[in-house]
């Protein structure tokens, strides 16, 4: 096993404005598989629920996504997740990062 790092950006699809889902959850995974895909960056996503407390007091249930990539780094990561959180207008956008272990066979 090799060791590596795991990032997970975590999207919700709830324009931060409107606090509805602007953009349906299976738009943006479209959004998403097509700038990866262009970007010739190795990926995996999720579609996830959740809910979100926003900064105003409120609280509300959504849509999101999960994007995994293995081997990256924290500068590409952030890029990338102030890009998302621009193009879909999130008051945040969640970056996650862990240690793992991994084999390709």
């Amino acid at each position: 096993m090799e060791k590596d790092v795991e990032y997970q950006i975590i999207v919700g699809c709830n324009d931060s404005f409107l606090k509805i889902e602007y953009v349906k959850d299976h738009e943006l995974s479209d959004i998403i598989v097509d700038f990866f895909s262009r970007q010739n960056v190795d990926f995996s996503l999720l579609k996830i629920n959740g809910g979100y407390l926003y900064d105003d007091g409120s609280f509300v249930l959504e849509n999101g996504v999960c994007i995994t990539i293995i081997g990256s780094s924290d500068e590409k990561i952030l890029r990338l997740a102030k890009t998302f959180k621009m193009f879909m207008n999130q008051e945040n956008v969640l970056v996650i990062k862990n240690k793992v272990e991994t084999k390709i066979i």
